[in-house]
């Protein structure tokens, strides 16, 4: 008896809480109108779901199931007839409902801190509802098309792909293939749902940054596209480049630890130091020049959406093509070769090398070393690249400062490679 009453307790406090937050969201939006359902309504549902858990494992097994059954009955039919007198039937907290009855079977079967943790994160859900349909809106329909699209493909494409090897030396699996695929356009996804979140009114900067989860490419031609248009944003221009280059050397190190944890602990030290000249400009720009309320006029979004299944299709070629680079440059020229090939790889894409290294050190096709060298020469490569953008497409003030931040980058990871 004393655990049932403690399972009550516990289970009537989380049904209290989803109450409140219920009862408050109705009272701000409508005072006027009298609360669907409240504390006192939510905990005594969550008190029903253990009791009639309790009764279900000591009288009658089908006792929960017949108290979800009569609850879904019940809130279907209140639902019903306030539809009858209200626009806002309240269909999210017949839901709610529906879930506080559960959590209170799962607080008496011993799973109170998974209780805990779903009746938080509802709340927060449920407290965000202003935010998620501003969020919303920020997004056009061909975005959630895609999305929707690229996640149905995936779903029905990844487990049906074998998982093996095929073509020349072996470099082709296609269930590898479409896995880098999913992890990239995951983590470019975030970074354009960031700049959709932020948006580019609150300045160059804040572009930059999160331009470089996107796409760094493209936040090095819109920068430089901004600064030979309006010079005198050349300063503040140079530094969205070093940070989309800079936050790119981060989302590197991401992915090559979902791959290989063992790889990025070796390529950490090479990777902060290559990151250490953008770092400092960053501090020095923040300090001296950068005003946080972003009074210079930010360009417009040149970053697409990573979701989209031409995207993807693009990159799965691409990556296939550098993992077979990279092992015919291994068998035919051995250490020069993969250095080469991680070279004119990172010329055109940092994220392709840096998975096709972390697989090929996983399954022991490189050593470690070997690995960290590559990698740190493709970054360097990569930081040529853009300042050669920079050179041929910014203005003059934003050429100096990206060449010589890019070019203190390069030598940095060819130190670290050297040195490593």
């Amino acid at each position: 008896m004393p655990d049932l009453l403690k399972a009550l307790l516990v289970s009537a406090s989380l049904g209290a809480l989803l109450g409140l937050e219920r009862q408050w969201s109705g009272q701000r939006e409508n005072p006027a109108s009298d609360t669907l359902a409240g504390a006192r309504t939510f905990a005594l549902w969550a008190a029903l779901g253990t009791l009639c858990a309790w009764f279900a494992e000591q009288h009658q097994a089908g006792f929960f199931l017949a108290g979800f059954a009569g609850m879904n009955v019940f809130l279907a039919l209140f639902l019903y007839r306030r539809a009858a007198h209200d626009r806002d039937i309240g269909l999210t907290t017949g839901a709610v409902g529906l879930a506080t009855y559960l959590l209170g079977g799962l607080v008496w079967h011993g799973q109170s801190k998974a209780a805990v943790v779903i009746t938080v994160t509802m709340v927060v859900l449920l407290a965000s509802k202003e935010w998620v349909h501003r969020l919303s809106r920020k997004f056009s329909r061909a975005d959630v098309y895609q999305a929707l699209q690229f996640a149905a493909v995936t779903g029905i494409v990844l487990p049906l792909v074998p998982d093996h090897p095929y073509g020349p030396y072996g470099a082709f699996n296609p269930f590898k293939i479409w896995l880098m695929v999913v992890l990239v356009s995951g983590l470019g996804f975030a970074g354009y749902v960031a700049v959709r979140i932020f948006g580019e009114d609150r300045g160059i900067a804040m572009t930059g940054l999160l331009g470089g989860l996107a796409s760094s490419t493209a936040t090095t031609l819109a920068m430089s596209r901004q600064s030979r248009a309006w010079p005198e944003t050349g300063r503040v221009c140079a530094l969205a480049v070093v940070l989309a280059c800079t936050v790119m050397l981060g989302r590197v190190a991401v992915l090559v630890g979902a791959v290989s944890p063992s790889l990025l602990a070796r390529a950490s030290p090479g990777l902060i130091l290559t990151a250490l000249p953008g770092l400092l400009f960053a501090a020095w720009s923040w300090r001296h020049f950068l005003r946080p309320s972003g009074s210079v006029p930010a360009p417009p979004s040149e970053v697409r959406n990573p979701l989209s299944l031409r995207m993807a299709l693009q990159f799965a070629i691409l990556y296939a093509l550098v993992v077979l680079l990279v092992r015919w440059a291994q068998a035919g020229f051995g250490g020069a070769g993969l250095y080469a090939a991680s070279f004119f790889s990172g010329l055109t894409d940092l994220d392709a090398i840096s998975l096709s290294l972390a697989q090929m050190q996983k399954s022991g096709s490189v050593t470690a070393e070997q690995a960290v060298r590559a990698l740190l020469v493709a970054a360097g490569a990569n930081s040529l690249l853009k300042a050669g953008m920079a050179v041929a497409l910014g203005g003059p003030s934003m050429r100096r400062t990206v060449v010589f931040v890019l070019g203190a980058t390069t030598a940095c990871a060819a130190g670290a490679a050297w040195l490593l």
